[in-house]
């Protein structure tokens, strides 16, 4: 029994030798602790983000939601713009039939041929809408107007013989080497014309545009004539013959063409052509008297019988337009410009076309009411022009 007691005290105090032993071969210096990184800041009321050098692992967002700046606009600026100008004219001369010659049927023409109108004020105006931010589709309109203006002709003669061709190749004596004679004779025209039209943008840079146009075009040609006679008859009679002509052509027709500006820093040019197709209605009047020493007869030397009255036409025409403008921005909504207009109508009934210049008038009995063998009236038609230049102003908001 004390055998077992001493071996266990034994191996108690073995056990209790080795812990120290095995304590010390752990390592004495542990390795240095990490610096717990600070709590990030909050926030101040100033910028956000980074303050210093951009951050690549930083999520930038911007102050404030972006504004919308909207569709951007084709130049030139203003949603509408209204165009006045003032125009002056010149239109293409009246051809009237060599109806007075001296001396013989063959001599020189004393009253026909070409005859000129001056130059003559006019006014225009356009104007539009854009029906979009973009300024891409829209509807503009325009109006051009002459007044009535022409030329007239007086002559009188004694002791040269005045004579008018008359049917059958005869002839009228209105002068000779014993009785005096006087002639007058004049035409008055007058022109204006409107279209509306739809435009399309088809290309926009932002110093250019061209736009297409589709529309509808009006146009007007009046023209009024006036042919006086007066001479002493073969018995000392006193003779007066009066010959009133009216034309009036309206032209109704749809019409395409195309439209563009350029600008150079404050500098423009544009420029538009335009071509109509419709018809022409024509009105014309032919009425006259003719007085014998008081006695008035219902006719006129070229308003004969068969011959005289109203009468009405239609015919197909064409009416092209061209337009140009050379101008400069003066402030932020009005340019100045200077421009040149070309208008062209065909198949036009002017006032020389109504009558007949050979008409069936017996010299010894002008007054005799006898018809025509052959009527001619409104025999023929013709083309008219107009041209201007212009100097306006282009107003747009």
């Amino acid at each position: 029994m004390r055998t077992w007691w001493l071996a266990a005290i034994t191996l108690l105090f073995a056990g209790a030798a080795r812990l120290p032993a095995q304590e010390c071969d752990r390592p004495t210096d542990l390795p240095p602790l990490l610096a717990v990184p600070p709590s990030p800041m909050p926030p101040t009321s100033g910028s956000r983000g980074p303050s210093g050098d951009y951050d690549p692992s930083y999520f930038y967002l911007p102050e404030r939601a972006p504004e919308n700046a909207g569709p951007i606009a084709c130049g030139p600026a203003g949603r509408f713009w209204i165009t006045p100008a003032l125009e002056l004219a010149w239109i293409k001369p009246v051809s009237t039939p060599n109806l007075v010659r001296v001396g013989t049927l063959n001599g020189s023409v004393a009253y026909g041929g070409q005859q000129s109108t001056p130059f003559t004020p006019g006014f225009s105006v356009a104007g539009g809408l854009w029906l979009n931010s973009e300024q891409t589709r829209g509807f503009d309109a325009s109006f051009f107007w002459l007044p009535e203006t022409g030329v007239n002709t007086v002559f009188f003669s004694h002791g040269s013989p005045l004579l008018l061709p008359t049917a059958g190749g005869g002839a009228f004596p209105l002068a000779d080497a014993e009785h005096a004679g006087s002639y007058q004779g004049g035409w008055n025209t007058r022109f204006a014309t409107a279209d509306v039209d739809y435009r399309n943008n088809l290309i926009c840079t932002p110093n250019a545009r061209l736009d297409a146009l589709i529309g509808y075009r009006y146009a007007n040609v009046g023209e009024v004539g006036a042919l006086y006679g007066k001479r002493v008859g073969p018995g000392g009679e006193i003779e007066r013959f009066r010959d009133d002509i009216d034309a009036v052509n309206n032209f109704h027709g749809g019409q395409i063409g195309l439209a563009g500006e350029y600008r150079i820093d404050r500098w423009f040019i544009s420029g538009s052509g335009k071509m109509a197709f419709g018809a022409m209605f024509t009105d014309t009047d032919l009425e006259g008297k003719f007085r014998v020493n008081g006695v008035v007869a219902p006719v006129g030397f070229y308003a004969r019988p068969g011959v005289n009255g109203t009468r009405e036409h239609a015919n197909f025409a064409v009416m092209p337009v061209v337009g140009l403008t050379l101008g400069r921005q003066i402030t932020d909504h009005c340019r100045l410009f200077v421009g040149y207009n070309f208008f062209y109508l065909s198949n036009v009934i002017r006032g020389p076309d109504v009558i007949d210049p050979t008409p069936t008038v017996i010299a010894a009995n002008p007054q005799a009411p006898i018809a025509a063998t052959t009527v001619r009236r409104d025999a023929s038609t013709s083309t008219f022009w107009s041209q201007s230049v212009n100097l306006g102003l282009d107003w747009r908001f």
